[in-house]
C-alpha cells in the first residue's frame, strides 16, 4: 500500500505530459489539416483556371482568367501581368484587385527601371521576392511582401506575373510554386494562342495574295469565279438583276510601243484604281487577263447598269484612258457564268468593230452590228 500511494504524484505528471503531447500533436495536425485544404483549394482554382484557358485562343480572356484565378487562388490582393516585348521592352498591361475585376494599366510605364522586375525579364532571374521596401522592388507603390514570376516560351521570356499584398506578412513558399505553375501554364496558352494568330493572320496574307492580281492590287480571276458563283446564287434566290460587265483596255498594245511595258503596266493599274474608286459599294471589281477587266453590278437593273457604265467612261476619259466595253444582264442573257461571259463578250466585240471608247449592251438580234451612237445603250437589246 506504501509504494502505491508514492506512485500517484509521479502517475499524474506523466497523464499530464502526455495529455500536453497528445494536444500539441492535435495542433500539429490541425494545421497540417488546415495546409493540405487550402492546398486542395488552390489546386482546384489552378485546375478550373488551366481547363478554362485551354479552351480558348483569345490572348486577353486567357490573361484575365490568370490573373483571376491568382487572386482566388493565393489570396493576393493584386495581381500584375507585364508584357516582355522582344526581350527588352516592358509593358504593364493588366491589372486585377482582391475582388477579381481586370482593368487595361493606366500607365504602361508605371514600374521601376531599377528593379528585380528587369532581371526577371532579361532572363537573368528565374523568380524575384522581396518587400515593398526594398530598393529594387518592383513597383513604387509595391503593397507588403511581392513576387514576380515569368511567363517562359520557347525559352523566351514573354511577359511576368508580378503579385504583392498577400494575406500573410510573408509569402510562402507554396504560394511560389502555386504562382510559377500560374505563370507555366499562361506561358504555354499565350504561346498556343499567339501562334494561331498569326497562322490565321498567314492564312488571310496568303489567301489575299491567291485572289489579288500582282500587278493592280484588285481581285484575280480565281477570286472573280468564287464570288460571280455567289453571286448568282444570291440573285436566283431572291429574283434580282445584276449586269455582268467586260471591259477592255483600249490601245494597250500602242501604249507598250510607243513607252515600254513599264507605261502599259501603268495603264492597267490606273484602270483597276478608276474602276474600283467608281464601283459602288457591293460591286465586284477584277481583273480576269491581261487588258480585260470584269465589273459586277449587283441588284441593277438595266437603266442602272447604263448610269454605272456612263459614270465609269466619263471618269476613265478624265484620266486620259478609254475603254470598250460589253455588258450582259442576268438573268435576260444568261443564268451562268459561262453565257453571261459570251454574252458580254460579244457585246465587247461589236463596242470594238463601232470604233472603241463605247460600250454595248447584249442583243439577240443577229441583224444588229453594234452601229448605235459611241456611248449609248443598244436600243434593239
Amino acid at each position: 500500500m506504501g509504494a502505491n500511494l508514492s506512485d500517484g504524484p509521479t502517475q499524474d505528471a506523466d497523464l499530464l505530459e502526455e495529455i500536453e503531447r497528445l494536444r500539441r500533436r492535435i495542433t500539429i495536425l490541425e494545421a497540417e489539416r488546415d495546409e493540405y485544404a487550402q492546398q486542395n483549394a488552390e489546386l482546384f482554382v489552378l485546375q478550373q483556371v488551366f481547363s478554362t484557358i485551354n479552351s480558348t485562343l483569345d490572348i486577353n480572356d486567357i490573361l484575365s482568367m490568370v490573373l483571376r484565378g491568382v487572386v482566388e487562388a493565393l489570396k493576393f490582393k493584386r495581381v500584375v501581368l507585364f508584357d516582355v516585348i522582344e526581350g527588352t521592352t516592358i509593358v504593364r498591361r493588366l491589372e486585377c484587385d482582391s475582388n477579381g475585376t481586370v482593368n487595361h494599366a493606366l500607365d504602361p510605364r508605371a514600374y521601376r527601371s531599377a528593379s528585380t522586375i528587369v532581371d526577371v525579364a532579361h532572363g537573368d532571374l528565374q523568380l524575384a521576392y522581396g518587400n515593398g521596401d526594398d530598393e529594387d522592388a518592383p513597383l513604387e507603390d509595391a503593397r507588403g511582401a511581392y513576387c514576380v514570376a515569368p511567363l517562359v516560351a520557347r525559352d523566351v521570356v514573354r511577359g511576368m506575373l508580378y503579385a504583392d499584398d498577400p494575406p500573410g506578412t510573408e509569402i510562402t513558399e507554396n504560394q511560389l510554386r502555386v504562382l510559377l505553375d500560374f505563370a507555366s501554364q499562361a506561358a504555354i496558352a499565350v504561346e498556343n494562342a499567339r501562334l494561331y494568330e498569326e497562322t490565321r493572320r498567314l492564312l488571310e496574307e496568303t489567301q489575299r495574295m491567291a485572289n489579288t492580281d500582282a500587278l493592280t492590287g484588285i481581285f484575280n480571276r480565281r477570286a472573280l469565279s468564287e464570288m460571280l458563283d455567289r453571286e448568282l446564287h444570291t440573285s436566283e434566290r431572291y429574283d434580282t438583276p445584276f449586269a455582268f460587265v467586260i471591259l477592255d483596255l483600249d490601245d494597250l498594245k500602242k501604249i507598250n510601243d510607243s513607252g515600254g511595258h513599264s507605261l502599259g503596266d501603268l495603264a492597267l493599274k490606273r484602270f483597276a484604281q478608276v474602276l474600283k474608286k467608281n464601283a459602288r459599294k457591293g460591286d465586284i471589281v477584277a481583273r480576269y487577263a491581261g487588258d480585260e477587266f470584269v465589273l459586277i453590278m449587283a441588284q441593277s437593273d438595266r437603266e442602272q447598269a447604263t448610269r454605272g457604265v456612263e459614270r465609269i467612261m466619263s471618269a476613265l476619259r478624265r484620266n486620259g484612258l478609254s475603254s470598250s466595253i460589253g455588258v450582259a444582264m442576268f438573268p435576260n442573257d444568261g443564268t451562268d457564268g459561262q453565257t453571261l461571259f459570251f454574252s458580254a463578250d460579244e457585246a465587247l466585240y461589236k463596242a470594238k468593230q463601232a470604233g472603241k471608247n463605247q460600250y454595248r449592251f447584249f442583243s439577240r438580234n443577229p441583224l444588229d452590228k453594234g452601229e448605235t451612237p459611241a456611248g449609248t445603250a443598244d436600243a434593239t437589246a
